[in-house]
């Protein structure tokens, strides 16, 4: 974001493994990038230090979603936007199988009405909420052709019981994003 956009950019994530990640994908870059462990739900920032706001498909570990969201506004300058993709359902009650599969995987899911509700609660104006589950079948669709195409290399790496979860975890969420009841939502607002 930084190379691409010449800004500063302060990242943050729960998990020290993709913070050491990112910091190694950052050295040499000559863009000011800071990244700090950290969780988002106690995280604090002065009001209005911040052009935009992003998460990518991470709110959906987040239970207290609109307080969580009111932070966000809290901290974005006027103007400021918030952009968020995360995994959504659609309404009404879930599947067996996928209330398995929010369940065991500890998730906090919402249909996309909700969400874009928690966002208009928070003071976010200009609320854009797409559907965009269809990028999202299309990248499952990729992802599993690359894996299965490294097959032989991933079992040695990694053991092919591994391998199989995988697979079968990704068919399961092109299954249950083909037939809509996973979603991926795009959201848009802005602080006036």
């Amino acid at each position: 974001m930084a190379e691409n956009f010449d800004v500063e950019v302060i990242g943050i994530d729960l998990s020290i493994n993709m913070i050491s990640l990112a910091i190694e994908r950052a050295i040499g870059l000559k863009y000011m990038v800071e990244f700090d462990c950290a969780d988002c739900c106690k995280k604090t920032y002065p009001d209005k230090t911040f052009d935009v706001i992003y998460t990518r498909d991470a709110m959906l570990h987040i239970k207290d979603k609109p307080t969580v969201f009111r932070s966000f506004y809290k901290w974005l300058k006027p103007g400021g936007k918030l952009l968020i993709t995360d995994y959504c359902k659609s309404a009404g009650s879930p599947s067996l199988e996928f209330a398995e599969y929010i369940k065991k995987g500890g998730y906090y899911i919402h249909d996309m009405k909700a969400y874009e509700q928690m966002l208009e609660n928070a003071g976010f104006d200009d609320i854009i909420a797409e559907n965009r589950t269809d990028l999202f079948v299309k990248t499952l669709k990729q992802e599993l052709e690359a894996l299965e195409n490294k097959k032989d290399d991933f079992i040695c790496e990694f053991g092919e019981e591994d391998y199989n979860e995988i697979v079968e975890r990704w068919k399961a969420k092109q299954i249950r994003g083909e037939s809509l009841e996973q979603m991926w939502g795009l959201f848009i607002a802005e602080k006036k």
